[in-house]
C-alpha cells in the first residue's frame, strides 16, 4: 500500500500492508464521517463490513456466489469496501526511531475508502479520505459552547452541567441579597447576588456544592462596558479605547488586563443572548408554521470562508500566519448565525502532548500492534488514529517544543543579566524542559517524520490551528442546530473540504428530501469596470426581455430570461478542444453530478458566475446525474427547476459581513490578495493573541445582527419578487406616497433667485433594519407617535387632501434597537431555567 524506493542508495523498505478492518476508525456519535458519499448509492451512510465481504483461499468464488445468492446484500455489495493509501507527498513517512532505529521503514500516513457497491454493471468508485469521528466530535463540542463561553457552571464531582440537566441540581439558598431599601422600588423583591446549587446525585460528595452569580456583579465600574462595546464594533484599537477612555486630566485610564476582561465579558454575554433569542424564534417560527399549516419552514444559507492573518510569537519574526474562518448567514434576511475560526485557544500544546504521548500509555498512543499471515507487526497509528488528529500535528508539535526552548531561554537570560549562576533548581528545570523538547522534537522528526512548514517555527500564546475538515464539519453541524427544523438550501462556494463533509453532516435531510446544495464560482479578480459592464448589459437585456413579454410578471419574465440564456460550463483544451469538467477532482466526483452552469445573472459583484448542484432533490437528481458536462438540459420541468436554483443561488450575505468586518474592526486586515501589493507581510496592530481576534469577532458578529442598522437587499429584489415572498417594507411605503411625502425636490437656478421643482431621484426611502429584524428574532416596538402618524395621514387622504401637512423630518421613525443597558445585565446563559428566574429575583 505504500510505494518502496527500489533505487538509488536512499532505498528504504515499507511497513507491511493494513487492512481496513484493522485501521477503520470507531464510530461514536450520531454522525459518521467514514462511509460512501454518494446520496443515491447503497452504501451511503453504510459503513464496511469486511467479514461479510471476505471471501479469499481456494474456492472462493464458489462461497462468494453462494452467499450472494442467499443474500441480495452480499450481491448488490452492501457494505463492501476497499482501501488504498492516500496520494500526496505531504502524507509519506520515513520512521526510523525507536524499534526502527537504523532498519527505516517508509509508510503513508493516509487512506481512502473505496466504495464497491455494485450500480447497474459497475462499481460505485466514490473515494473518500478517512477521518476520525472522535475528533469531529471535540470539534463539534469547542464550536457549540464557543471555547467555552456557553459552558455555564457545572458539577466539581462528576462534572455534569447545569445548563445540560437543569433538573438534577437543586437550590440551596442565595446569599449576598442587597437592602431592599436602597435602589428598589418598593415592594419589589431584590434580585440575589449568588445563588448556591447542589447535585442532587452527588449531594454530600466534594464539590457538588457550588455557588452561582451573574459575572457583571463582581465589576465595581459598569459605566464605561457599553461604551467598550461602541468603541470595539466601530474600528477603535484596544490602545485608542484606552486613550478614549481615559479622564480629561489622565489621573486614571483602564489598564489592558480590565480592557480585556471586558472584551471576553461582553462576548459571553452577546453569545449568550444571541443563544436564548434564537431560542425562543426557533419556539416562534414552528408555532406559525403549524398554524399556517404548512410541512415545513424553508431556509436558505449561504455559506463562505474568510482569511484572516495573525502575527504570530514575536515581532523579529514579521510574518502573519493565516487562520480560516467559516461564515453562514441567511440570504433573506443577511443574519450570521456562524462565525468558526480553525484555531482552538482552550488548549496548551505542551499540556497536550505531554497527555497524549508522555502519558503512562505511552506505547499505545504512539504504535499498535497488528497481525498479519507472516505474524506480528507494529506499525506507527496513522493521523485518524492519534489523539491529536484534530490538531495541526506540525503546528502542535513545534509548539510544544519551542514553549520549552523559550522557557530554557528565558532562565538563561535572566540569570546572565543578574551575573550570577544558574540556581540549582533553576538548572535542573532548565535540564528537564531542553531533555523534554529533544524527545518532542525527536518524536516530529524521527518517528512521524511530518513535513516541516514555515510557520511551524511561529507559536501562539495558547492554542493551536485545527484542521480544517473537522472544523468545517462541526461548524455546519453547529448551523443545523440553530436553524428551524425543515428544508435547507446551503449554498457556497467550490471548496474540497465541503465535498467531503456535506453529505455526511446533511445525511438525515437528504434522505429525507429536506437538503439541497448548491456550488456557485465567479470572478473574484475583475475590475471595477468589467463589474459596471456586465451588470449594466444584464439590466438591459432583462428589461427588453420585459418589454418583449409585457404579459409576465416580473418573477416569470425573470425566470423565463435566465432559461432561455442558460448553458453549460466546461473547460475546453485549446490545443486539441477537448472538455473537461469545471470543477476540481473534490467536486468531480462520481458522487455528484457532472453538468455545471453558466448563470446569466449578473447581480452582487458575482460576475461571469458558474453553478453546480452537487445534492439535488430526489425528484431532479436522477435525470440532472444522466447529463454529461457538455449536454443542454432538455426535459422543460428539469430546466424550470435548475432555473429557480440557479436565481437564488448567491453568496452575498457572506460577502456583505466580510466586506463589513474587515473595515470595521481594527486588529482584522487583509494580508495578500488585491489589496497588498508585496503580498503576505507581518501588519503592526493586527491581532496578536488568536484567543482576542476570536472574542472581537463575536462580539461585532452579535453586534451586527442586532444593534447596526443597515439597508439591505437581496439579489433581484428590484427586478422581481418571488409570489411566495412577502413583499417588502419599500413595496408598501411606494403605494403610500402620504407616508413618503412629496415626490419632488426643489433645486436652486444657480445667479438667480429662483427654485424650480425636479423629481426625486430616489422615489422609496432606504429602509434600515437588522438582520435580527429582518428574520423575524427581533420585533421591535413601533416608535413614539408613530400610530398617531398614520391616523393623522388617514384622515388627510379622506378629506381629500386640501391641506396636506408636510411630515416632520427631524422625528427618527426606525424601530427601537434592543436597549443594551438592560441587555448587557441579564443572566442570558440561564434562560429557560429555574436559575434565569432565581438570579432575577422572582
Amino acid at each position: 500500500m505504500t510505494q518502496k524506493r527500489t533505487k538509488g542508495p536512499d532505498k528504504v523498505k515499507s511497513l507491511e500492508n493494513l487492512t481496513l478492518a484493522q485501521v477503520y476508525p470507531r464510530v461514536s456519535g450520531d454522525t459518521n464521517l467514514n462511509c460512501c458519499g454518494d446520496p443515491d448509492c447503497g452504501n451511503y451512510g453504510i459503513e464496511p463490513a469486511p467479514a461479510k465481504h471476505a471471501f479469499v483461499g481456494r474456492g472462493s468464488a464458489e462461497r462468494r456466489l453462494k452467499a450472494a445468492m442467499a443474500d441480495p446484500a452480499v450481491a448488490h455489495g452492501v457494505g463492501r469496501y476497499k482501501m488504498e493509501a492516500e496520494s500526496g507527498d505531504n502524507l509519506h513517512r520515513e520512521t526510523d526511531a525507536f524499534e526502527f532505529t537504523g532498519d527505516p521503514r517508509a509508510w503513508n500516513d493516509g487512506r481512502v475508502l473505496i466504495c464497491q457497491h455494485l450500480r447497474g454493471n459497475s462499481e460505485c468508485g466514490v473515494r473518500t479520505r478517512l477521518i476520525s469521528n472522535e475528533a469531529y466530535e471535540e470539534e463539534r463540542h469547542r464550536l457549540w459552547v464557543q471555547n467555552g463561553a456557553l459552558e455555564g457552571p457545572c458539577c466539581g464531582n462528576c462534572g455534569t452541567g447545569y445548563l445540560e440537566k437543569p433538573e438534577e441540581f437543586i437550590f440551596n439558598g442565595a446569599n449576598g441579597k442587597p437592602s431592599r431599601k436602597v435602589g428598589h422600588k418598593k415592594g419589589s423583591v431584590p434580585r440575589a447576588r449568588f445563588v448556591r446549587v447542589i447535585h442532587k446525585p452527588c449531594k454530600g460528595l466534594p464539590g457538588s456544592r457550588f455557588t452561582v452569580s451573574s459575572e457583571h456583579r463582581r465589576q465595581k465600574k459598569r459605566d464605561e462596558n457599553i461604551e467598550i462595546l461602541s468603541l470595539l464594533a466601530n474600528g477603535a484599537g484596544l490602545h485608542d479605547i484606552r486613550r478614549i477612555l481615559r479622564t480629561p486630566r489622565g489621573e486614571t485610564e483602564p489598564g489592558m488586563s480590565r480592557l480585556y476582561d471586558r472584551i471576553f465579558w461582553l462576548e459571553r454575554t452577546l453569545l449568550a443572548y444571541e443563544q436564548a433569542q434564537l431560542a425562543e424564534w426557533r419556539k416562534g417560527v414552528e408555532r406559525q408554521r403549524i398554524k399556517d399549516g404548512k410541512p415545513y419552514t424553508h431556509t436558505r444559507i449561504a455559506h463562505d470562508d474568510i482569511v484572516m492573518g495573525v502575527n504570530w510569537q514575536t515581532k523579529i519574526d514579521r510574518k502573519i500566519t493565516q487562520l480560516n474562518c467559516s461564515v453562514s448567514a441567511d440570504i433573506r434576511s443577511g443574519y450570521v448565525f456562524r462565525c468558526d475560526v480553525d484555531f482552538d485557544p482552550t488548549i496548551d500544546p505542551l499540556e497536550v502532548i505531554e497527555d497524549a504521548y508522555f502519558c503512562v500509555a505511552r506505547g499505545a498512543t504512539l504504535r499498535k500492534q497488528y497481525r498479519n499471515s507472516k505474524g506480528t507487526f507494529t506499525a506507527p497509528l496513522l493521523h485518524f488514529q492519534r489523539p491529536t488528529a484534530r490538531f495541526d500535528e506540525p503546528a502542535l508539535f513545534s509548539a510544544a517544543e519551542k514553549r520549552l526552548r523559550h522557557f530554557v531561554g528565558r532562565t538563561a537570560k535572566a540569570f546572565d543579566a543578574a551575573g550570577e549562576a544558574l540556581s540549582p533548581e533553576a538548572y535542573m528545570a532548565t535540564q528537564a524542559a531542553s531533555a523534554r523538547a529533544d524527545e518532542i522534537e525527536h518524536l516530529r522528526d524521527q518517528w512521524f517524520n511530518f513535513v516541516k512548514h514555515e510557520r511551524d517555527s511561529r507559536n501562539a500564546f495558547d492554542g493551536v490551528m485545527t484542521r480544517d475538515t473537522y472544523t468545517k464539519a462541526a461548524s455546519l453541524a453547529c448551523l443545523k442546530w440553530m436553524i428551524p427544523s425543515g428544508k435547507l438550501t446551503l449554498v457556497g462556494e467550490k471548496e474540497g473540504q465541503m465535498a467531503r463533509v456535506v453529505p455526511h453532516i446533511f445525511r438525515e435531510e437528504i434522505l429525507a428530501d429536506r437538503f439541497e446544495w448548491a456550488v456557485i464560482g465567479f470572478r473574484k479578480d475583475a475590475p471595477i469596470d468589467r463589474i459596471r459592464e456586465k451588470q449594466a448589459q444584464f439590466s438591459e437585456s432583462l428589461a427588453a426581455w420585459c418589454e418583449m413579454h409585457p404579459d409576465l410578471a416580473p418573477w416569470e419574465a425573470l425566470q423565463s430570461w435566465t432559461s432561455s440564456h442558460l448553458s453549460p460550463a466546461f473547460r475546453t483544451d485549446p490545443n486539441d478542444q477537448s472538455r473537461s469538467s469545471w470543477v476540481g477532482p473534490n467536486l468531480a466526483s462520481a458522487a455528484f453530478p457532472r453538468l455545471w452552469v453558466n448563470s446569466p445573472i449578473q447581480t452582487a459583484n458575482e460576475i461571469d458566475k458558474t453553478v453546480g448542484f452537487p445534492i439535488l432533490s430526489p425528484r431532479y437528481r436522477a435525470a440532472y446525474r444522466r447529463l454529461g458536462i457538455d449536454d443542454e438540459i432538455d426535459d422543460p420541468e428539469l430546466r424550470a427547476a435548475i432555473t429557480r436554483r440557479v436565481i437564488h443561488a448567491t453568496i452575498q450575505p457572506t460577502s456583505t459581513f466580510m466586506n463589513a468586518i474587515r473595515e470595521r474592526v481594527s486588529i482584522i486586515q487583509r494580508a495578500g490578495g488585491r489589496s497588498s501589493r508585496l503580498g503576505a507581510s507581518y501588519i503592526n496592530g493586527a491581532a496578536y493573541n488568536p484567543r482576542v481576534l476570536i472574542a472581537l469577532m463575536n462580539i461585532w458578529r452579535v453586534h451586527y445582527n442586532f444593534f447596526d442598522w443597515r439597508p439591505y437587499r437581496t439579489p433581484l429584489e428590484a427586478d422581481a419578487s418571488t409570489a411566495e415572498g412577502p413583499t417588502t417594507d419599500a413595496t408598501e411605503d411606494a403605494a403610500h406616497p402620504a407616508k413618503n411625502g412629496e415626490q419632488l425636490r426643489r433645486l436652486a437656478v444657480p445667479g438667480t433667485d429662483k427654485v424650480i421643482l425636479v423629481p426625486k431621484r430616489r422615489a422609496d426611502k432606504v429602509i434600515r433594519t437588522t438582520p435580527a429584524m429582518r428574520m423575524g428574532v427581533h420585533k421591535p416596538s413601533q416608535p413614539k407617535d408613530s400610530g398617531r402618524e398614520e391616523d393623522s395621514a388617514t384622515e388627510e387622504e379622506t378629506s381629500g387632501g386640501a391641506t396636506k401637512k408636510k411630515r416632520d423630518r427631524r422625528r427618527d421613525d426606525r424601530p427601537h434597537l434592543p436597549d443594551l443597558a438592560r441587555i448587557l445585565y441579564q443572566p442570558w446563559l440561564f434562560h429557560g431555567t429555574p436559575m434565569w428566574a432565581k438570579l432575577q429575583g422572582r
